[in-house]
């Protein structure tokens, strides 16, 4: 288990946490609402992959294909303490958000979105429904 996905791959995990975090960030007017949900999120990968060269650009690809339009820190959570950059610090505060640059600006993911979005897809769609399961609270927009 990597990120609160169920693989042994830390690439995946980070890959998987992005598309996670996006899907999660839709709003309720996005593509991605509705029957063909998943089948529209493979398509957007695509996309997103042919029109970028790095990650970042990837994201932004992404979202705006799906109508997202910003990322919300609170689903790159993986209830793993913030650690300050500068000093090295574990901090442990609800208030600080862990923006995960260091995931979005890994270059090294962006092949993992071309050739193993349907792997990714079911790593992000086996969390949601473990979620489900377990019972986590839906995040209303005010919560951001």
């Amino acid at each position: 288990m990597q990120l609160k996905f169920d693989t042994d791959s830390t690439n995946h995990a980070r890959a998987a946490l992005i598309l996670y975090a996006m899907y999660k960030s839709r709003d309720k007017n996005s593509p991605l609402n509705g029957v063909d949900t998943w089948n529209r999120f493979g398509s957007f990968m695509r996309a997103a992959c042919l029109k970028s060269r790095t990650t970042a650009e990837f994201v932004q690809e992404f979202c705006h294909k799906a109508k997202i339009q910003s990322v919300k820190p609170k689903f790159l959570s993986t209830d793993e303490p913030v650690i300050m950059p500068e000093t090295g610090e574990l901090i442990m505060s609800d208030s600080i958000k862990d923006y995960r640059l260091d995931i979005i600006g890994d270059d090294d993911l962006l092949p993992l979105f071309e050739r193993e979005a349907q792997y990714l897809i079911m790593l992000i769609r086996e969390r949601l429904q473990r979620e489900k399961m377990e019972g986590e609270p839906e995040y209303d927009e005010e919560d951001d």
